[in-house]
């Protein structure tokens, strides 16, 4: 066999062999993007969706005692469907409906600024029609377990946090 013919037999070889590994990372990569797709459609329904677990406690949120009732959301600051490895922080926010006997202690706290805090659309039903937030900047510092900030209006026992982990 003449070495031209050897040579070109070669190159198709090696260019079907290049073209079949590139339908095959196609392939591959279509598949983890569907799978991304699926996770991000998931992501929205879970960051839209408002819960009432009771996941925070006063431990986690001083203060707030053995509240009545809470609404929160969830909210990713990355991307928890990408492939590359790490964690994802996160943000909660929610509204608690606080027992009276727990909200004397937060009367002391200034008048928060007008406008704060902003609550999301989602929550603004659970927050209470004339409320006035107080709020205290040192609040934040004081709390080691977690990043959390608080708002509170001491006479209608409610409370507004925000935690990011």
């Amino acid at each position: 066999m003449a070495p031209v013919r050897k040579w070109g037999i070669a190159l198709t070889i090696a260019a079907v062999c290049v073209a079949g590994v590139l339908i095959a990372v196609n392939r591959v990569t279509a598949a983890l993007d569907g799978d991304e797709q699926d996770c991000l459609r998931q992501l929205q329904l879970d960051e839209a969706a408002v819960r009432t677990g009771r996941d925070w406690t006063s431990e986690d949120i001083p203060g707030v005692g053995d509240y009545v009732d809470i609404h929160w959301q969830a909210e990713a600051l990355g991307n928890p469907c990408s492939p590359a490895p790490g964690p994802t922080d996160w943000v909660y926010e929610g509204v608690l409906r606080l027992r009276d006997t727990d909200t004397p202690a937060f009367a002391a706290w200034p008048a928060a600024p007008p406008g704060l805090p902003p609550v999301r659309d989602a929550l603004q039903a659970f927050v209470p029609a004339g409320v006035k937030w107080r709020h205290d900047g040192q609040f934040p510092q004081r709390v080691q377990k977690h990043n959390v900030d608080l708002y509170v209006d001491p006479d209608l026992a409610v409370a507004w946090f925000t935690i990011r982990d």
